[in-house]
């Protein structure tokens, strides 16, 4: 089973829809879930949800909606900051959603095999929604937030992930062959990104 936090119109799951005997997409947009609905309708073992992943114990969240998709977050600055490559580049409407932890999402379904985590520089806040290890994880990671993705690591280190891998840019089918970097090299190699052009996936297991 997987979980895909922060599914968007759900390119990864397609991609991934032979690897997991379950997968369970969570997408906090109400407009961008009714498109993840429909373009996996026809998946009988796939589950959509419409919620944020959040570590806030209340109900709903603010969530910044963009006009684009594939940007919306519960980042603000990932949408309004000088320092992010998408600052001021779209226009953006707050809206209240739903709130679930990964603790919940675990409880309800099961420990899953795979997380993938892209929520558009709000990774922080979705993984310390978990409060213990599973067999792999992965999220989004962009130079410019450097310091999140630090605080990722670091807390992903607390539950006992100890092995990282790193990839570059979007790649849906991508799985590590081998774990090279522990949590000191990696970071490093974070460090050494090229501001708001370097960006992918960090895998942790």
């Amino acid at each position: 089973m997987y979980f895909d936090i922060g599914a968007n119109i759900g390119n990864f799951t397609k991609e991934n829809i032979n690897n997991a005997t379950q997968i369970i997409c969570i997408e906090a947009s109400p407009s961008t879930f009714k498109i993840l609905q429909e373009n996996l309708k026809e998946f009988k073992h796939v589950t959509c949800l419409n919620y944020a992943v959040s570590d806030t114990k209340n109900d709903t969240v603010t969530f910044y909606q963009s006009s684009y998709n594939t940007l919306s977050t519960l980042n603000k600055n990932w949408l309004i900051s000088e320092r992010s490559r998408f600052g001021n580049q779209t226009s953006i409407s707050e809206i209240e959603v739903k709130t679930i932890s990964i603790d919940k999402l675990i409880k309800l379904y099961g420990i899953p095999s795979l997380i993938k985590v892209d929520v558009e520089g709000a990774e922080n806040i979705v993984l310390k929604s978990l409060t213990q290890k599973v067999p792999l994880l992965c999220f989004e990671w962009a130079a410019e937030w450097l310091n999140e993705n630090i605080e990722c690591v670091e807390y992903l280190t607390k539950l006992g992930f100890f092995k990282f891998d790193i990839q570059l840019h979007d790649n849906y089918t991508y799985h590590p062959q081998s774990f090279n970097y522990t949590k000191d090299s990696l970071i490093e190699k974070l460090k050494n990104a090229k501001f708001k052009v370097d960006w992918g996936m960090v895998w942790c297991s």
